[in-house]
C-alpha cells in the first residue's frame, strides 16, 4: 500500500472511459516524470473494456477509482476530491506528458507564489505520422490571431535567467533557455478567446475551495469554464515550452472530422455560448463596465453556432426546418449584437442544393482536418 502519511507534490487526475489501449501509454508518460512524489489517480468513468484489470497491474503506483458513467467533468471532480497533492494536473486518457512537464510547472508555482496556475505550449501527433512540436497557436488559432504573448502578459522572464534554467537544460534543446515564462492576469482576454490549452495546466489544489468544482452542464466547454474561474481568482503563468502531447484520432470526443462532426461543432459552440451567457447573467457589474466587448463576443458566438447549423446535412425534413430556424435566430441575435452576417442569413432561406454550393464558397465551410479546432 502507498504511504498515505506523505502528501505527494502533485496529483495527476486521469479520467477514462473505454480507452485502455491509449490509457497505458498515458499512464507510462506520468510514471516517467522527472519530478518525484507524483500521485496518479485514474477515475474510471464506467468503462467496460477491461480498464480496471489493466490499471490494477500498476499496483500501488496508480490509484484506481471507479464510478458510474457520468462524463469527464464529474470524473475530474471525483479525482479532485481524492487528490492529496499540493498541486493538481489533468491528463486525458488518450494523450501523454513529456517527461519534464510536472517538474517545470511545479518549479514555477514554487517560485512565484502569487500564480494560481501555469499552462504551457503543447505538441500534437497522430498514429499516421503527423507531428507538430509547437501546436498551441494553431490549436487556438482564432484566439491568437494578431495576439502576442507580450500583449497578454505584463511580466516575462527569459528561462535561462530563472530557477527553471537547470531543468530546461536537462529537459530540452539548449535553445529553450531563450524562450520565456510569462506571468499576469489573463481573465479579460480569456473571456473572449480560448487562450489556454486547459489540459496542460497545473494549479494549486488550495484554490478549489474558492473556485468550486467543474460544471457538467457546460458540456464540451466545462474545462474552459473552470479555468476561466481560476483565472479570475489568481494570476496565470504561461511556460513557452511544450510539455503536453495531444493525440489526434477519430475517436476524440470533440473532433469534428468524423461522421456527425458538424453536430459536434454545433454542440461545442453552443456550450461556449452558454458559458458566456451564464457569466453575463451572474456578473452584472463587470458586464456594465465591459458591455461593448461582451456584446460583440456574444454576437460572434451566436454566429459561430449558426454557421455549422447551415452546413449540417439534415437526416429528415423536420431536422432541416429545425436547424434553419435555429440558425436564423442565432444570426439575427448576432446582428443585433453588432456582428451581422447578411449573406449567411440570406442563404438560410435558399434551397438545400444551392446551400450545399454556398458552404464551399460564400460561407467558406470546407471540410476541416482533424487539426482544425474551432474556438470561440
Amino acid at each position: 500500500m502507498p504511504d498515505v502519511s506523505a502528501a505527494p507534490r502533485v496529483s495527476v487526475i486521469v479520467p477514462t472511459h473505454n480507452r485502455v489501449h491509449y490509457l497505458v501509454p498515458a499512464l507510462d508518460s506520468v510514471l516517467a516524470q522527472t519530478l518525484p512524489g507524483v500521485e496518479i489517480i485514474v477515475v474510471d468513468d464506467g468503462s467496460t473494456d477491461g480498464t480496471e484489470a489493466r490499471v490494477r497491474e500498476y499496483g500501488d503506483r496508480v490509484r484506481y477509482v471507479r464510478m458510474a458513467h457520468q462524463g469527464a467533468a464529474v470524473a475530474r471532480n471525483v479525482g479532485a476530491e481524492a487528490a492529496r497533492g499540493e498541486y493538481v494536473a489533468w491528463l486525458d486518457d488518450d494523450d501523454e506528458y513529456r517527461p519534464h512537464k510536472l517538474a517545470l510547472q511545479a518549479e514555477v508555482l514554487d517560485t512565484w507564489p502569487e500564480v494560481g496556475f501555469v499552462y504551457t505550449e503543447m505538441s500534437a501527433f497522430d498514429d499516421k505520422g503527423f507531428a507538430d512540436e509547437w501546436h498551441l497557436r494553431r490549436y487556438h488559432a482564432s484566439a491568437y490571431k494578431g495576439v502576442t504573448y507580450e500583449d497578454l502578459f505584463p511580466q516575462r522572464y527569459r528561462l535561462a535567467e530563472t530557477p527553471l534554467a537547470p531543468l530546461i537544460g536537462v529537459a530540452g534543446p539548449s535553445q529553450w533557455g531563450d524562450r520565456y515564462l510569462y506571468i499576469g492576469s489573463i481573465f479579460d482576454a480569456y473571456l473572449h478567446g480560448t487562450l489556454v490549452f486547459t489540459n496542460s495546466i497545473l494549479f494549486r489544489r488550495g484554490l478549489l475551495a474558492r473556485c468550486g468544482p467543474q460544471q457538467p452542464r457546460f458540456g464540451l466547454a466545462h474545462d474552459y469554464e473552470f479555468v476561466l474561474r481560476l483565472s479570475r481568482l489568481a494570476p496565470a503563468a504561461f511556460l513557452d515550452v511544450p510539455t503536453y502531447r495531444l493525440r489526434y484520432h477519430p475517436g476524440q470526443v470533440s473532433t469534428s472530422a468524423r461522421p456527425g462532426g458538424k453536430l459536434v461543432t454545433i454542440r461545442k459552440q453552443r456550450d461556449f455560448l452558454r458559458v458566456l451567457k451564464t457569466f453575463v447573467r451572474s456578473n452584472p457589474a463587470y458586464c456594465r463596465a465591459h458591455r461593448a466587448e461582451l456584446d460583440r463576443q456574444l454576437g460572434r458566438l451566436h454566429r459561430a453556432v449558426a454557421i455549422p447549423m447551415l452546413a449540417y446535412v439534415p437526416r429528415t425534413p423536420h431536422e432541416a426546418r429545425l436547424y434553419r430556424r435555429q440558425a436564423r435566430r442565432h444570426l439575427r441575435r448576432a446582428a443585433r449584437l453588432g456582428v451581422p452576417d447578411w449573406k449567411a442569413l440570406l442563404l438560410s432561406f435558399v434551397p438545400r442544393g444551392v446551400l450545399d454550393v454556398a458552404h464551399r464558397t460564400v460561407l467558406g465551410l470546407r471540410r476541416r482536418r482533424a487539426t482544425d479546432v474551432p474556438t470561440p
